[in-house]
């Protein structure tokens, strides 16, 4: 097989919905969380990130919130499952965007409304992420 992934990969400094086309996803252990300035003020590094964090949209930022809490520094050591969506809009045009769909340290599914438009919100759910301890081994629940 030649995989023709390694000559799609964005030149970004951070990981970007590109990095997840076709499909992809990505389960990410969290090392560090970082409050910076400017419209991304949170930076998730990961194990393997190279350099490049993801640094998750407001939507997303308001699910780790409501699911984890909003002490970041308990972020780290905990795992995510990313994935790209087509539908994600940014000033009105379709851009696409990361979205999660998994997330470790909780017991159940989550449900939330997210501000899809200004006149609009819609259901958004986030299940658990199971995760076998002796073998460090993530699996998707659901």
């Amino acid at each position: 097989m030649t995989d023709m992934n390694p000559t799609i990969v964005p030149k970004s400094d951070q990981m970007n919905a590109d990095d997840l086309i076709g499909g992809r996803t990505i389960t990410i252990k969290i090392t560090k969380v970082s409050i910076l300035a400017g419209d991304q003020p949170v930076a998730l590094s990961y194990e393997g990130d190279g350099g490049k964090p993801y640094k998750p949209g407001k939507s997303m930022r308001r699910v780790l919130v409501n699911v984890w809490g909003s002490d970041g520094a308990k972020y780290v050591g905990r795992s995510m499952t990313l994935y790209r969506d087509d539908k994600v809009m940014f000033g009105g045009a379709l851009v696409g965007g990361i979205r999660i769909s998994h997330m470790s340290h909780m017991e159940a599914p989550v449900t939330m409304a997210l501000t899809k438009s200004k006149a609009k919100r819609e259901p958004f759910t986030v299940r658990p992420l199971e995760i076998d301890s002796e073998a460090d081994v993530l699996r998707t629940a659901g």
